[in-house]
């Protein structure tokens, strides 16, 4: 069963329908031990918390796009899948390195998550990553 991402739109709703539920922010941010700004901030999606995607049952993730926008979007697991077989085809670290342009190190760093996948990224066929929302039980 493929995950349900929610984008910023869905999130919004679900926040604005909350707060409505409670009748007020500052009720929906008592109910939930929140600062009251920190709950302005996620509705004007300024900046989203952790314990506001709590309140509300959401979890924040990342997501990366495919380049030719076919496809959907994938998560960090299959980014490393796909690096790792980039490896095995060049044959060497080495030679994959000097393919994604970067040095051998740095690689060997993204692949054992010691630094972001940001380098290899279009070299793999995937955009920059996406805020998305899913169900606190699914992450």
């Amino acid at each position: 069963m493929a995950e349900v991402l929610l984008d910023g739109y869905d999130f919004c709703g679900r926040l604005r329908n909350a707060i409505a539920a409670e009748k007020s922010l500052a009720a929906f941010a008592r109910k939930h031990g929140l600062k009251e700004q920190s709950v302005r901030d996620a509705e004007a999606m300024r900046s989203v918390s952790k314990d506001v995607c709590k309140a509300l049952g959401l979890v924040k993730v990342l997501r990366y796009p495919p380049l030719d926008g076919k496809g959907s979007l994938v998560s960090l697991k299959i980014i490393q899948e796909k690096l790792n077989n980039f490896v095995s085809q060049c044959g060497t670290q080495r030679a994959a390195a000097q393919r994604l342009g970067i040095h051998e190190s740095h690689l060997s760093n993204i692949q054992n998550a010691f630094r972001g996948v940001t380098p290899v990224l279009y070299k793999l066929g995937y955009g920059l990553p996406v805020v998305r929302y899913i169900a606190l039980g699914a992450a």
